[in-house]
């Protein structure tokens, strides 16, 4: 197999960059993610009681 020019070298950096962060570590969430403030999210985790 040869290797990459440097063009496309340039050309898949540049196209990562532009992904979102989920996309370009491979781990996209199909379901597009949650736009809630993590704030809540944490408190409302910290009140509900253990088992």
């Amino acid at each position: 197999m040869s290797e990459p020019t440097d063009d496309l070298r340039e050309r898949a950096r540049e196209h990562v960059q532009q992904m979102p962060a989920e996309t370009a570590l491979g781990n996209a969430d199909p379901a597009g993610g949650s736009t809630d403030d993590p704030e809540i999210m944490d408190q409302a985790a910290r009140e509900e009681p253990q088992s």
